[in-house]
């Protein structure tokens, strides 16, 4: 039995259904009843940033974080968009950070199964050793803990599976990212070549000279500015 099988087998497909069910009901409620937790959960997000930039001197840190912060923003608006968790939904744009928010993801309720084994385990001899309404209180906490139990080592299992399944075509999409990018320097050479020999003849990043540059290369470059512009729209669109 495969590790993918043994995922399958304790559950992990039947688990991923519920969760999107879940995950259905939790953006529905946010875009709709509960509209104005969104400028807050912002607020939040903005806070922990100014935070973390009040916390160095550092201004390629305070760089860091700002782009971090900005990244964050556009994830969550966009999962609230697509009415989709970044944590269960694979997305070529993200794909790096998916493996990131997985192993990220897990942690967490690994963390969780830790918590709920030493507070069952604590439960135990409480239970033995008292009763009356101690001993119910235990009955309800330990019933609590059994349930909480059970879905941190599901979605575990969940997270397990789906990377797997990432690890499997990882290779894959990065020969894809490396094709599209040597077919563009092999589309935009001649537009490549004419701005590598300007930079060259400068230590600093120069202002392109265009006089020096052919018709060909002129023509590439236009063709290039105008995919980078069309990129843009299009991140642009997705941020919105």
């Amino acid at each position: 039995m495969t590790k993918e099988e043994l995922t399958k087998k304790l559950g992990a497909k039947r688990f991923q259904k519920l969760v999107y069910k879940v995950e259905n009901i939790k953006f529905y409620l946010l875009k709709n009843q509960l509209s104005f937790l969104i400028p807050l959960i912002e607020k939040q997000l903005k806070k922990s940033k100014n935070k973390a930039i009040n916390n160095t001197n550092d201004p390629i840190k305070q760089d860091i974080i700002e782009e971090k912060y900005k990244k964050e923003l556009i994830l969550f608006r966009k999962e609230l968009n697509l009415g989709k968790n970044r944590n269960y939904h694979f997305d070529m744009d993200y794909s790096k950070n998916f493996k990131e928010y997985l192993l990220w993801n897990r942690s967490v309720h690994i963390k969780g199964i830790i918590k709920n084994i030493i507070v069952l385990l604590a439960s135990i001899p409480i239970f033995i050793l008292t009763s009356g309404i101690i001993q119910d209180i235990t009955i309800i906490i330990t019933i609590i803990n059994a349930l909480s139990f059970i879905i941190n080592f599901e979605c575990v299992n969940l997270q397990n599976y789906h990377l797997i399944r990432y690890t499997r075509i990882e290779e894959k999409l990065e020969q894809r990212k490396n094709t599209e990018i040597l077919e563009k320097n092999k589309k935009y050479s001649n537009a490549i070549n004419a701005i590598n020999t300007q930079i060259k003849k400068s230590n600093e990043l120069p202002k392109l000279n265009i006089y020096e540059m052919k018709r060909e290369e002129l023509e590439e470059l236009r063709k290039l500015l105008l995919e980078v512009q069309q990129n843009n729209k299009k991140l642009e669109r997705k941020r919105q």
